[in-house]
């Protein structure tokens, strides 16, 4: 049986203030009145969309987003799939590997090919024994950050990358690599695993991002820092360092719906704030002096 508008927006909303990261900027008792009252004569699901979205606008949360059913499917669905972007790369100045890393889509089978693609990219460059690596973040605005992560496991080296803290600053999650496995806690979220060893462990790697870098991508940006030899060059990030849960709803919209922070492995806490790189250059220019440092 198809549930009632009411019924519908109740469910998310009861969602939302349980685990928004910024459920307490809201008044839910004068909220729910208002939502309820504008949704009286409804009869569908859908009739509940405007309210969501006010709810969501109340967070002031700009990473907390609601999906229609027809926005599921472009999406997710088998056009995205295929069209979903891969990792590429190549030599900068015959000694250097520069591997790009696009947004993941969260699709099964997309991610899976992310990581084989990136995996195999990564043997290659390493073949040339690297004096460094180079690791492009910039324009990447998302999605999975576990195939990121996975694609890069043989530059981050076993242990711990990060953890999620909840809004009263408890750790809710910790993200552990083991043999080439990125973990939530005890549980796998790659794709496929990528054991490999680089030919020379603990060089040095440069990362490059800007305004652009973003969600998923922030967080595999958050899993090199606190680390040794790794230095950041370009723009400040999005501020979007926050971890979603993407929740399914019974008519088939989607609620993803931020949740946490996001911390390195020093404890570090990161949100809504732009990550600042270890050196500000403009996007364009920021390979220049990354390849500098290298070098050095």
């Amino acid at each position: 049986m198809r549930e009632t508008a009411h019924d519908y927006l109740a469910r998310v909303l009861n969602l939302i203030q349980e685990n928004a990261l910024n459920r307490r900027k809201v008044d839910w008792g004068g909220f729910r009145r208002e939502a309820y009252e504008a949704i009286a004569d409804a009869a569908s699901p859908s009739d509940a969309y405007g309210q969501i979205r006010k709810a969501i606008a109340a967070l002031n949360d700009p990473h907390t987003f609601f999906l229609t059913p027809d926005d599921v499917a472009g999406a997710f669905g088998e056009e995205a799939t295929t069209a979903a972007p891969v990792p590429s790369g190549r030599l900068v100045d015959g000694r250097y590997p520069l591997v790009v890393l696009p947004e993941a889509t969260g699709v099964e089978e997309a991610d899976r090919r992310y990581v084989e693609t990136g995996a195999a990219l990564v043997r290659e460059l390493d073949a040339h024994r690297p004096g460094g690596w180079i690791v492009d973040l910039r324009g990447n605005t998302g999605g999975n950050m576990y195939p990121m992560m996975t694609v890069l496991a043989p530059l981050l080296a076993d242990g711990l990358l990060g953890s999620f803290v909840d809004g009263d600053g408890q750790t809710t999650g910790r993200w552990n690599l083991r043999d080439g496995i990125v973990h939530h806690d005890e549980e796998a979220m790659s794709p496929v695993p990528n054991p490999y060893r680089l030919t020379a462990p603990d060089i040095r790697v440069a990362v490059l991002i800007d305004g652009r870098t973003m969600s998923a991508a922030e967080a595999t940006l958050i899993a090199f820092l606190g680390k040794r030899n790794v230095r950041t060059f370009g723009e400040p990030t999005a501020g979007l360092a926050t971890g979603n849960a993407a929740i399914e709803l019974s008519d088939g919209a989607m609620l993803v719906l931020t949740a946490v922070r996001e911390a390195d492995r020093l404890g570090r806490v990161y949100g809504d704030a732009p990550i600042q790189p270890d050196e500000i250059v403009p996007t364009q220019d920021a390979l220049t002096p990354a390849v500098a440092w290298l070098q050095t």
